[in-house]
């Protein structure tokens, strides 16, 4: 009996181990995958100065630019046109369903004043 719980008891003590120490690894790999691999802040942080006084920053690996507020403005008016896009779009398949159903309605008129 006491042969059997050491036995159970050093079972257990080593699939807690294996379970912590694979639970260990995989930590450190998703910190290597997502770029957390470096220790100090100031390897993480990157910046440039461009000759037009614009900032390139990288951060753990990503870039990021400095982007004029003109830039914005044109991609926003870029989405927004796309948006004129969808509701056109939309008005079409409003008035499709609209016809389309008034054409099953009525068919379904004609059919029922014949039972």
């Amino acid at each position: 009996m006491i042969k059997m719980l050491a036995t159970m008891l050093v079972m257990v003590l080593l699939f807690l181990g294996g379970v912590l120490f694979g639970i260990d690894q995989a930590s450190e790999g998703v910190t290597e995958i997502r770029g957390y691999s470096t220790d100090s802040l100031k390897e993480a942080v990157q910046t440039d100065k461009n000759k037009q006084d614009n900032y390139q920053i990288e951060v753990m690996g990503q870039e990021f630019e400095q982007v004029s507020v003109e830039d914005k403005e044109e991609k926003f008016q870029e989405i927004d046109d796309s948006h004129m896009t969808q509701k056109i779009a939309g008005t079409l398949e409003q008035s499709v369903k609209w016809v389309y159903n008034g054409l099953i309605q009525s068919a379904h008129e004609l059919v029922k004043s014949f039972f």
